[in-house]
């Protein structure tokens, strides 16, 4: 049997009961003032937490996982348009724009189960990551 290219909903389980695992796909906002990632792309368990994204890139990016801030792009507008959008390569760099694309920052709680969206570029969720933008009081 092979592979299909759809995703099903993250509470879908095949027949036999197996869970299946969220392929996605980690971006930062900015690339000037945090890196991308060299393995942007990762499968995991729909039972990671957005704790467990935050330490991953914080290991990539020599961040303090506390700094780290993930976003779920619920919808990626800032693509000129639809045919363009789910033909993105792994290679073309994707540029959010917190004006246009619809985003919801996650919780450190949250599971990948718990995520819901519509939206999937390339098969892969997508997430975005920033450095978490303090308010200090002098």
């Amino acid at each position: 049997m092979g592979s299909s290219a759809g995703l099903v909903g993250p509470s879908e389980r095949l027949a036999w009961g197996k869970v299946l695992d969220f392929h996605l796909m980690l971006v930062s906002f900015d690339e000037q003032r945090l890196p991308s990632l060299q393995r942007p792309y990762l499968c995991c368990r729909p039972t990671l937490s957005v704790k467990h994204l935050c330490e991953y890139v914080a290991l990539q990016t020599a961040l303090p996982a506390d700094e780290v801030e993930i976003y779920l792009v619920k919808e990626l507008n800032s693509v000129s348009n639809s045919s363009t959008r789910t033909s993105l390569s792994i290679s073309m760099p994707i540029t959010i724009d917190s004006c246009k694309d619809k985003l919801q920052v996650l919780e450190d709680k949250e599971t990948l189960a718990g995520l819901k969206t519509g939206d999937f570029t390339q098969g892969h969720l997508l997430l975005a990551y920033q450095r978490k933008l303090w308010t200090s009081k002098r």
